[in-house]
C-alpha cells in the first residue's frame, strides 16, 4: 500500500505540472489524452479506462522491490510494472508488446506461486514486435498486480503497449522440427522395410 501511495502521488505531482504549463498567446487548449498513465521509476501504469489502450510501458528493477516480488535473482537480470486497477471494472486479461527483443527465445509461464492468470501465449506479433498475452483470471477494481520479466536486463523493454480485457493473441503451439519429422518418417519406412525383408527370406527358406 505504501508504493501505491508513493506512485499516486507522483501522479498527482506529474499531472499537476502538466496542468500548468500554458502558451502566453493562446487562452485554452483541446487536447484528446490517454486516460490510461504510466510512469517510470518506479515502473508503474494506472488503469483509469479498461476500454483505451496503455502506452509507455517500461520496466525496471525497483518496481520489483516495490511490489516485493520472492527471490530476485542477480540485479540487472530483472525488472517490473505495477498495474494499478482503478477502473470499477475486473480485469480478465492482458496484452503486452514491446519491440527491440531482437531474436531472444522467451515464454510467458504461469506456474509461479501468486500468478494472477492462469493461460498465456506468447510470440512475435509482427516483425520486430513480440507480445505476451495473459488471461483466464481476474484482477479486481482497486486490484493491483506485478509484471514481472527475468533474464535479461529491463532496458530493452521500453516503449511498450497493451491493453486490457480484450481477446488473448493466441499463438499456435509449437510444432516439431520439419527435419526431425522427415528423420524419424525416414527411420520408421527403414523399419518397415527391413522387417518385411526378413520376413520374404525366412519364407524363401
Amino acid at each position: 500500500m505504501k508504493y501505491l501511495l508513493r506512485v499516486l502521488f507522483v501522479l498527482a505531482l506529474f499531472l499537476g505540472f502538466s496542468s500548468h504549463a500554458r502558451a502566453a498567446s493562446v487562452d485554452f487548449h483541446v487536447m484528446v489524452l490517454d486516460p490510461n498513465v504510466c510512469i517510470s521509476t518506479p515502473s508503474a501504469c494506472v488503469i483509469l479506462d479498461s476500454s483505451a489502450p496503455i502506452t509507455d510501458v517500461t520496466l525496471d528493477a525497483l518496481a520489483c522491490t516495490l511490489a516485493n516480488v520472492p527471490n530476485l535473482p542477480t540485479q540487472g537480470s530483472y525488472g517490473c510494472a505495477i498495474l494499478f486497477n482503478l477502473t470499477p471494472q475486473t480485469i480478465t486479461s492482458i496484452n503486452l508488446s514491446f519491440s527491440g527483443l531482437g531474436d531472444l527465445t522467451f515464454d510467458c509461464p504461469t506456474t509461479t506461486p501468486g500468478s494472477i492468470f492462469p493461460n498465456s501465449s506468447c510470440g512475435t506479433s509482427t516483425p520486430g514486435t513480440d507480445t505476451f498475452s495473459f488471461y483466464g483470471g481476474s484482477l479486481g477494481p482497486l486490484g493491483e498486480a506485478t509484471i514481472y520479466e527475468t533474464g535479461i536486463s529491463p532496458e530493452m523493454f521500453e516503449n511498450g503497449g497493451g491493453a486490457v480485457n480484450q481477446p488473448p493473441i493466441l499463438y499456435p503451439t509449437p510444432e516439431p522440427d520439419s527435419l526431425l519429422l522427415l528423420s524419424t518418417g525416414m527411420a520408421m519406412a527403414g523399419l518397415y522395410m527391413t522387417k518385411h525383408l526378413r520376413q520374404f527370406a525366412s519364407a524363401k527358406k
